[in-house]
């Protein structure tokens, strides 16, 4: 028997069958490419179309969106320059007129507003509470001139050490350090620099009343024109004339205040971001 027609039809049918699948493998992988290449298309396109429309949203403005006055600075916003000069040096109470008393007609009314300024940044603090002593802001003051002391940080002999010590350093509770307010400075002769005063300054010398009139009409004076910010000297003589002011006379007015123009330079102190106490 011959094995022959056996043996050409079993390669007939693997040369038929290989010719099949191969076909068949080709025609899955063009039709693979095929779709594929659609799907980046598509891909493509629709991301053209979100860009495009990422782009025009930047450039559209919102419909109740208030138009900008000419004249005016988009991006001005009114900030109080009097709350953000604490630390800068030339935003401190000089004490050294006070301790270097030689003009006794002007100690009585600085005394007077060290000791107030004491006591707005202090007198509602725990630690300072726990004296039970009203006049402890007038001992602390006293006992600073009684030894003529040349640095903040030196601890009056009568005076609670704990208590002042807290006063140095500030707490981290939201009062501050006493060097962010008060300096000792020999070579400055008016205790305030008056453009770069802060509020609890102003609110210590001139009383809370004043001292709202007077943030009240540089915001006004700001809105004006978005660039003046520190009212003039003459401007603040004229708002204080036109109230009687119990806190504060105005023949002093330059005993406190220096109406140079000084650069503030910079912080001499700074708040650590972890413990919130001021140091050098």
């Amino acid at each position: 028997m011959s094995f022959l027609p056996f043996v050409l039809s079993f390669l007939l049918i693997l040369v038929l069958g290989s010719s099949f699948l191969f076909t068949s493998f080709r025609s899955t992988a063009v039709e693979k490419t095929v779709i594929l290449a659609k799907h980046r298309a598509k891909l493509g396109l629709i991301t053209k179309q979100a860009e495009a429309e990422y782009k025009k949203g930047l450039t559209k403005k919102p419909k109740n969106s208030n138009p900008t006055p000419k004249g005016k600075d988009q991006r001005a916003v009114y900030q109080d320059q009097r709350n953000q000069r604490e630390g800068f040096d030339s935003s401190k109470f000089n004490l050294w007129p006070l301790l270097n008393n030689t003009d006794m007609t002007k100690y009585p009314v600085l005394k007077r507003s060290a000791i107030r300024l004491i006591q707005i940044l202090y007198q509602d603090a725990d630690f300072y509470k726990k004296a039970r002593d009203p006049d402890l802001a007038e001992k602390i003051i006293d006992a600073l001139i009684l030894e003529k002391s040349e640095e903040l940080s030196q601890i009056p002999k009568k005076v609670p050490a704990d208590i002042y010590y807290k006063m140095v350093k500030g707490t981290n509770t939201g009062y501050p350090a006493l060097g962010e307010y008060f300096k000792i400075d020999k070579t400055a002769k008016i205790p305030i620099q008056w453009a770069y005063a802060t509020t609890p300054i102003l609110r210590a010398v001139l009383g809370d009343e004043a001292t709202k009139r007077v943030l009240a009409a540089e915001r006004a004076a700001w809105d004006e024109d978005h660039h003046k910010r520190v009212m003039p000297k003459e401007a603040l003589r004229d708002l204080l004339l036109k109230q009687s002011n119990p806190d504060f006379d105005i023949t002093h007015l330059e005993t406190f205040f220096s109406f140079d123009k000084l650069k503030k330079g910079p912080p001499l102190i700074y708040i650590e971001d972890q413990n919130k106490v001021l140091s050098k």
